[in-house]
């Protein structure tokens, strides 16, 4: 939901509202809990406006002496030159205006984001989806914060680490409060038969699916977010889905691949360790018989050698490609780390053959 724009609210024409006031509605309106912390746009670097300012003060210098020798041409050119500059330290000291008046607020259950020129827009943790442009790591040199909020009521809000200081504190609250609201639902569908979507990707108990194609559990070795771009690893070779911004509330799609990923590796590891062991065993001999004395016991040829009995070959995987014990995964390093949820996903009987479209 989002509340009038600043100064849009009263009777009898447009009249100042106080900001605080319309958070404070959108807050009561939402039920969002008790505000918990602010955010204020970040300092403005007016270093490239100082820049600009004085290359046009410097064509501005050049022209007055080319009037003052009476080059006209030569100062018109010049003067047309130093519009360059002049124009783009006016329009970016204008951005830099409009993006001192904002303001971020975080409360119990949700979040309240206003822009200037813009309505005052709400958030609830349980219902909010939101949209990440890359996935910042713990070994990044320099991590970037950018977020597109969206709720059911049709609100949108779109802001970065550069419009609000402190987005390492912003961003990870943010995604740490809609995982831990929405993780144990998703959780409980999927234990329930039921299929998560989340964007163009779609996950049940028995595969993930994206694009009409379904890749089980079994096969998916890795996942992979780095460089703004979900991979897996799918039989030994690289599958690329889809942009990380482009799958909402990412964090609840990576604990839920991970979980069930890591639950079909263990199963099958589970069952490869319970069969070898009766594969590899030499079959038990039974007391021998008395022999009969009209047939040697032993081949009557001592240059003949005894062909042992081939052992039973143990049953693995046909597939070569596919480990049959988890691939160990990489410590966990995209921020910030997604809360425990209680209950685990079951898993079904594994199917025989792979899926050919994704669950409705």
């Amino acid at each position: 939901m989002t509340t009038p724009s600043h100064g849009d609210v009263g009777t009898g024409g447009p009249q100042k509202v106080p900001l605080s006031q319309l958070i404070h509605l959108m807050a009561e309106y939402q039920k969002l809990g008790t505000h918990r912390q602010t955010f204020l746009p970040a300092p403005a670097s007016d270093t490239f406006v100082r820049g600009c300012g004085i290359v046009a003060g410097g064509f501005t210098a050049v022209g007055v002496i080319c009037v003052t020798v009476g080059a006209y041409p030569g100062a018109l050119a010049v003067g047309l030159l130093g519009l360059v500059p002049a124009s783009l330290a006016f329009f970016r000291g204008r951005r830099n205006r409009r993006h001192r008046a904002a303001r971020l607020d975080l409360f119990d259950v949700g979040m309240t984001v206003y822009r200037s020129g813009e309505q005052v827009a709400g958030f609830r943790w349980d219902s909010a989806e939101v949209r990440q442009q890359v996935i910042p790591f713990q070994n990044s040199a320099h991590t970037e914060y950018s977020l597109r909020m969206s709720s059911p009521d049709g609100a949108e809000a779109a802001f970065d680490d550069t419009l609000f200081g402190d987005a390492r504190e912003w961003g990870r609250a943010i995604q740490s409060a809609v995982t831990l609201a929405q993780l144990p639902r998703a959780v409980a569908a999927i234990d329930d038969g039921a299929t998560v979507r989340l964007g163009e990707i779609a996950l049940d108990l028995a595969a993930l699916y994206f694009h009409s194609r379904a890749y089980a559990w079994e096969q998916i070795q890795l996942i992979d977010a780095r460089s703004g771009l979900v991979r897996m690893k799918v039989d030994g070779s690289w599958v690329s889905l889809t942009p990380v911004g482009q799958i909402p509330n990412f964090y609840i799609f990576n604990e839920l691949a991970e979980r069930l990923r890591l639950a079909a590796a263990a199963e099958f590891a589970a069952e490869s360790a319970a069969t070898e062991p009766a594969d590899l065993e030499l079959p038990t001999g039974t007391p021998a018989a008395e022999p009969d004395p009209a047939t040697p016991a032993v081949d009557s040829d001592p240059l003949t050698p005894v062909v042992e009995p081939n052992p039973p070959t143990p049953v693995i995987d046909s597939d070569p490609t596919v480990d049959n014990a988890p691939e160990t995964a990489a410590e966990p390093q995209i921020e910030p780390p997604t809360p425990a949820a209680k209950g685990t996903p079951k898993k079904p009987n594994r199917p025989t053959q792979d899926l050919s479209a994704a669950s409705n």
